[in-house]
């Protein structure tokens, strides 16, 4: 691992870090051969763009097993998200994101905590998610756009904009969280603060071969462009959550275990594996 205390020092200031292949081929490799068959599995756990065949996201990873739960417990992994974290945690949330070439669209401007918090009542920000580079991402095929240090910011108080509810899902009961995943996002944040934070701050875009492994704050501000390049890139998207955070399994409007993992059982870190 590249050395902890300056990646730590840089999570601390920035809200994310990015960092070379943290395992070997051999862990995240054998995804991108699953890959096409995960992506035309049919069910209420695939999103789509708007236009209604290009697969957008694939939720529920954390139900499989094989190299899906390898990689997301891949010591190199887990030991850098437990530093950065700062205490035990969980996988909550496993997913892709196949931005496809030239059809896969935009990710807005967002706080994932938004989310997390109006839809699992999480009370915090102590998670933080790795993004895991399948394909090698570039400045034209969508890549991650990050404003440091908007991790530190209060997090919103305000309903998120509505939504009309199953934009880009196959149905099954997803309901409004279809429009929330959708490239008009629900929990987008409006434009004039982010431009202003973008202006202020500066966007770092997160490029690289893959492997690469972006880690980020759970309240930070980040988006993705639309992939206008004749290659895909597609982002495997775990997030971890401390265990002291887990949202209350009592909460009206909690996902399913679908979408969402409640087993908030600590992962083995390091030397504890």
């Amino acid at each position: 691992m590249t050395d902890p205390k300056r990646l730590l020092a840089e999570y601390r200031r920035d809200g994310f870090v990015v960092v070379p292949p943290l395992t070997p081929r051999e862990i995240w490799g054998p995804l991108t051969e699953e890959l096409p068959a995960v992506l035309a599995e049919e069910g209420p756990q695939r999103f789509f763009e708007e236009d209604g065949t290009t697969v957008r996201a694939v939720y529920g990873l954390h139900r499989r097993g094989g190299p899906w739960q390898a990689l997301a417990e891949a010591s190199p992994l887990t030991a850098l998200a437990r530093l950065l974290l700062g205490e035990d945690m969980y996988v909550y949330q496993w997913k892709v994101n196949p931005k496809a070439a030239r059809r896969g669209e935009r990710w807005q401007w967002h706080r994932d905590f938004d989310f997390w918090r109006a839809a699992d009542g999480m009370r915090r920000p102590a998670a933080l998610t790795a993004a895991v580079f399948l394909d090698e991402v570039t400045g034209e095929n969508g890549p991650l756009r990050l404003i440091a240090g908007t991790h530190t910011d209060r997090p919103a108080t305000a309903a998120p904009s509505g939504g009309d509810g199953g934009t880009g899902s196959t149905g099954g009961g997803a309901g409004n969280w279809a429009w929330i995943t959708s490239s008009r996002d629900a929990y987008a944040l409006p434009d004039p603060s982010t431009e202003e934070l973008a202006r202020t701050r500066g966007v770092h875009e997160a490029t690289g071969p893959a492997g690469t492994v972006v880690l980020f704050h759970g309240n930070l501000v980040h988006s993705s462009g639309p992939n206008r390049s004749p290659h895909t890139r597609t982002l495997a998207l775990i997030s971890y959550n401390a265990v002291s955070n887990a949202p209350p399994a009592d909460h009206p409007a909690a996902r399913r275990d679908l979408f969402v993992n409640h087993d908030a059982k600590p992962l083995p870190v390091g030397d504890e594996r």
